[in-house]
């Protein structure tokens, strides 16, 4: 029968039988990278982001202005990628975890969201306050600002951690040994090889191939998605909260 319909004819689970039989033990040490590299990559991120966004907080600071330039300046200009290749290499970093979070540790954007969070919600009172009574900023920051920051922190934690989930780029060109690719890289080898693999069979076998490789897409997108959407459920009541306070007010 052909046609569309509003419900599934039936369900099959082929596809993903055949990714995780045919690749199952490089799947899950690729899932294995990705997460190392989401959790060291998330908290690297989010610890910056925070330290930086709070000293572009605080009212009167001598260098905020020369700092939040060069924060700024990235949005517009880069070095590029090729130079930006040579100096991971020259820094030691290629095919190891650093050149994946490192160079991509913070999110001017992230960044911008957070500042303006703090500024919006500690008042500058209550920095004087605790000023009198002896805490100096990095107390300050770790008793007082950061327990009131909950919804930016979910919101950096959950734009860091999908971001460090879906790339792909930079570990195609800072990664060389096949043991340390992430999900997404082994992913798009299964579907680069699943479209080679038809190119001597006759065009009836073609048709039949590609119609495989269209379900083996969409279950590589439900596998490499699953682990994102277990984490959004926990996050989603700060998220919400803590972007539109960030994004709007300041």
């Amino acid at each position: 029968v052909h046609g569309f319909t509003l419900f599934p004819r039936e369900l099959s689970l082929e596809t993903y039988q055949y990714v995780f039989q045919s690749q199952g033990s490089k799947l899950l040490n690729a899932y294995k990278n990705s997460i190392l590299t989401t959790l060291c990559g998330t908290a690297l991120s989010v610890l910056i982001t925070v330290c930086y966004a709070y000293v572009l907080s605080v009212k009167g600071f001598r260098f905020g202005n020369k700092l939040a330039f060069f924060a700024y300046f990235t949005m517009l200009f880069n070095g590029g990628m090729i130079p930006t290749y040579i100096l991971i290499k020259n820094l030691g970093m290629l095919d190891t975890i650093w050149a994946l979070v490192i160079p991509t540790s913070i999110s001017v954007w992230n960044l911008i969201i957070t500042r303006t969070y703090f500024q919006s919600t500690i008042p500058g009172e209550v920095q004087e306050s605790a000023s009198v009574d002896g805490c100096d900023d990095f107390t300050f920051l770790i008793k007082i600002a950061i327990p009131l920051a909950k919804p930016i922190l979910a919101v950096n934690v959950l734009l860091y951690a999908v971001g460090h989930w879906n790339s792909y780029f930079n570990e195609m060109m800072y990664l060389s040994t096949n043991t340390k690719f992430p999900l997404q890289l082994v992913l798009r080898e299964i579907l680069v090889n699943m479209g080679t693999a038809g190119m001597t069979l006759d065009v009836t076998k073609q048709l039949e191939m590609q119609e495989t490789k269209y379900l083996l897409q969409y279950s590589s997108i439900i596998v490499g998605s699953v682990p994102v959407m277990l984490l959004y459920p926990f996050v989603q009541k700060y998220f919400v909260k803590g972007i539109m306070v960030g994004a709007i007010k300041g």
